[in-house]
């Protein structure tokens, strides 16, 4: 079996063009930003106060630096919230 790893979202396309040509199974190993957020189409009042008191918690917690890092890897998909 054939085994590949993406490690760079710049190399998801050309992967999976790559795998999808061969014959028989091939595993493919992606490597994600633990604090990237997955985004629904629409978001809810609810998913937003859920978030909300999540980071809040995380904070009162003295653990600021997951806020930070949880900011850092979504900061590109604001503008997709709004």
């Amino acid at each position: 079996m054939e085994a590949f790893s993406i490690n760079n979202p710049m190399e998801v396309e050309g992967t999976l063009k790559k795998t999808f040509m061969m014959d028989g199974p091939v595993l493919i190993s992606v490597s994600t930003d633990p604090n990237a957020l997955a985004m629904p189409p629409k978001i809810e009042f609810e998913q937003l106060k859920g978030f909300a008191l999540s980071m809040s918690k995380l904070i009162m917690k003295g653990q600021i630096s997951q806020v930070i890092d949880t900011i850092k890897s979504n900061a590109n998909h604001i503008r997709e919230i709004f």
